[in-house]
């Protein structure tokens, strides 16, 4: 018994002195998101479309709002490049390349997750049209890819993936896909150089 009792306390005294894992914090969005110089050939930033994002902005709708807030949303941060030409203002066709980045911290990896399925799911079930899944993207810990149409039948390349606690997403619509994968790679490099090296205390 004494030798049993012996094991449990190295154990709890193992978990205990155990360093928390690290992870994303908010500050770490600025060095990761797209930014107005990644902008693709022809394509430039939409600033009054851009930047970072409360849990308020960041929520489609309340009730999303409240599932986000569940999940331990802490902040987000969109970009979105359409052709410069476009950028203050104009009526943009299906024709026209659009490229959207998302990237959002939250306080758990598993709240993370459950975002990023939902968002997914809204993606296939309300927001596109002939929605297949690709083949995932070799990134992160849990990655997807979509290939579908949006309601105006212009094509769309969906990359999303998470890493820990961040969320990463690129969407590419009358957009090459190569293109969108690209800056899925520049996106993800950013967020392992991102990613701490230390366990916070």
């Amino acid at each position: 018994m004494n030798g049993r009792r012996r094991v449990l306390l190295l154990l709890t005294i193992v978990a205990c002195s155990h360093p928390s894992m690290p992870r994303y914090q908010p500050s770490d969005l600025a060095a990761i998101e797209l930014r107005p110089a990644d902008a693709p050939s022809g394509l430039a930033y939409v600033p009054q479309f851009s930047g970072d994002q409360d849990l308020k902005a960041f929520a489609r709708d309340d009730a999303e709002q409240a599932r986000l807030a569940a999940d331990g949303f802490e902040l987000g941060n969109g970009a979105l490049f359409v052709p410069a030409d476009r950028v203050s203002g104009g009526h943009l066709t299906a024709r026209d390349p659009i490229v959207q980045g998302t990237v959002a911290v939250f306080s758990r990896d598993e709240g993370a997750s459950a975002s990023l399925g939902r968002f997914l799911d809204d993606l296939r079930t309300r927001q596109l049209r002939g929605v297949t899944d690709g083949p995932p993207p070799a990134l992160g810990d849990e990655s997807y890819r979509l290939e579908a149409t949006n309601a105006d039948g212009a094509s769309v390349t969906v990359l999303a993936w998470r890493h820990a606690n961040l969320v990463l997403v690129v969407i590419g619509t009358s957009f090459a896909p190569a293109s969108v994968e690209r800056l899925a790679h520049l996106v993800d490099a950013r967020a392992l150089a991102a990613f701490p090296s230390r366990a916070s205390v």
